[in-house]
């Protein structure tokens, strides 16, 4: 059974039933997908980038330096490349809008702080895009000062969503770990109705909280860890979301099918490493 770890937030969670009722009208409220014929398939790499420091004793797999991202932006611009965010892609594939020659979309995941400070100057610098998925628990947590690592607040959420550079998705609430499950995924043995009330209780609380917090309503979802089992995609599904993140490498290829936005892979991009090399992968 899931731990919440705060017994406060059991008074929040809705009713299990209220919550259905809810993603029901969110799904009834979403535009009726027409087919896109795209021909050849648009090419979308998407970047995987974590936590930003100034450090250089902390750079790693998971961590760069701040001017590592604005050299990366820098060589995407220069090369052709424009970033876009989900909702460029539920335009295209659900409204028939056109996406750029040379698309590409950078992603932040965990909500660090260092996104906010310096990231954010980044993107408004040269007027690109970003997308950073959030973990309810440690933005709860950061505002109200109980957490030593550096996670955004509420306040500094509801900033972002109000930025036209950023866009902020769903990472969970409470199962961005791998202990007592792998990320979201289901329990061997576990019983299904079990699990989807287990993620209808993280997930879709954490919907209902931003949405409360900041007016806006996640479209995305970002699996932890890239942890992905066939139980959670109609459940992502029912709750309303329309595309998810993994952590599988290579390049999406686009050709108007709304299907296609599940389960988009991405490269991670670590610190001190080639970036012409890195880039060049996504033309092969």
């Amino acid at each position: 059974m899931l731990n919440f770890k705060k017994i406060h937030l059991l008074i929040l969670i809705l009713p299990v039933v209220v919550l259905l009722l809810y993603f029901s009208n969110l799904n009834n409220a979403l535009p009726v997908s027409t087919p896109v014929s795209t021909s050849p398939s648009i090419r979308l790499p998407i970047i995987m980038y974590h936590q930003v420091l100034k450090n250089k004793n902390s750079l790693g797999k998971y961590i760069i330096s701040p001017k590592e991202f604005e050299e990366d932006v820098k060589y995407l611009i220069k090369e052709g490349y424009t970033t876009i965010d989900v909702q460029d892609l539920i335009d295209f594939e659900y409204n028939k809008k056109n996406l750029p020659e040379k698309p590409i979309m950078l992603t932040f995941d965990d909500g660090y702080l260092s996104n906010y400070t310096y990231i954010v100057p980044i993107l408004e610098k040269y007027q690109v895009k970003a997308v950073i998925s959030i973990v309810g628990e440690y933005v709860d947590k950061s505002s109200k000062d109980q957490y030593t690592n550096p996670y955004l607040n509420w306040k500094q959420v509801k900033e972002l969503v109000e930025s036209p550079y950023v866009e902020i998705q769903n990472h969970t609430y409470a199962m961005h770990d791998i202990e007592d499950r792998k990320g979201c995924s289901i329990i061997e043995g576990e019983p299904f109705d079990k699990y989807k009330m287990e993620i209808l209780e993280d997930i879709g609380y954490f919907q209902v909280l931003i949405e409360n917090k900041t007016g806006y309503t996640p479209t995305a979802f970002t699996y932890p860890y890239g942890y992905i089992c066939k139980e959670i995609k109609d459940i992502l599904k029912e709750i309303g979301f329309v595309s998810t993140f993994s952590c599988k490498e290579g390049v999406n290829l686009l050709s108007g099918n709304k299907d296609e936005l599940y389960e988009l892979k991405r490269f991670n991009r670590p610190s001190g490493i080639n970036r012409i090399r890195f880039f060049n992968k996504f033309e092969k």
